[in-house]
């Protein structure tokens, strides 16, 4: 495998570090990605978040213990649908992408849910062929909060807006990485 040529950068047209867009609106990110067996895969993608919805929390399915079952019914599930697009057409091999949501106060939720479904979230794989302009990737983000402390915002934390922590190869671009997390609200 070639040694990677420099770091992920920012060009025109993509969307500025640390903006705050509103649900619905697209950002246009660059991507790589690393795959122990596949390699890096670069290319440009869009991201539409939208609205936040919310549920009670015992609406999660789910094989949980008694204690964390009544955990959920105190508390409430908040979802968004997320649909990625391959906007440069490269062929990629894409991963889960992170995505944080966000109190009002940019706190991140207190309650960390391993495992469960919700009948109106439902998280998808990467489709095996995102290898043309215009592929989608529709799936689903899921976090469980207080009512009194519910999730308004998503962000997005992969590089060059957060931190790099695909490959230690991207060490070496570390300052070119964490200029400011994309938010939606």
């Amino acid at each position: 495998m070639a040694p990677l040529a420099g770091p992920l950068r920012l060009t025109e047209g993509m969307t500025r570090p640390g903006a705050r867009l509103r649900f619905g609106q697209k950002a246009i990110v660059p991507i790589r990605q690393y795959h122990p067996l596949r390699g890096y895969t670069e290319g440009v993608l869009g991201i539409v978040v939208r609205k936040i919805q919310h549920v009670p929390g015992s609406e999660i399915d789910g094989n949980f213990d008694d204690n964390s079952a009544a955990l959920l019914k105190k508390n409430t599930a908040y979802y968004a649908t997320i649909v990625i697009t391959n906007e440069s057409g490269n062929p990629m091999s894409l991963e889960m992408l992170r995505f944080d949501g966000l109190r009002s106060d940019g706190e991140l939720a207190s309650i960390v849910l391993i495992g469960g479904d919700l009948p109106n979230c439902r998280t998808t794989d990467s489709p095996d062929r995102f290898d043309h302009a215009g592929a989608r990737w529709v799936t689903c983000k899921l976090w469980v909060s207080s009512p009194s402390r519910p999730i308004r915002k998503i962000r997005y934390r992969e590089p060059p807006y957060g931190e790099a922590n695909q490959a230690f190869d991207d060490a070496r671009f570390n300052r070119y990485y964490s200029l400011g997390m994309l938010t939606w609200s």
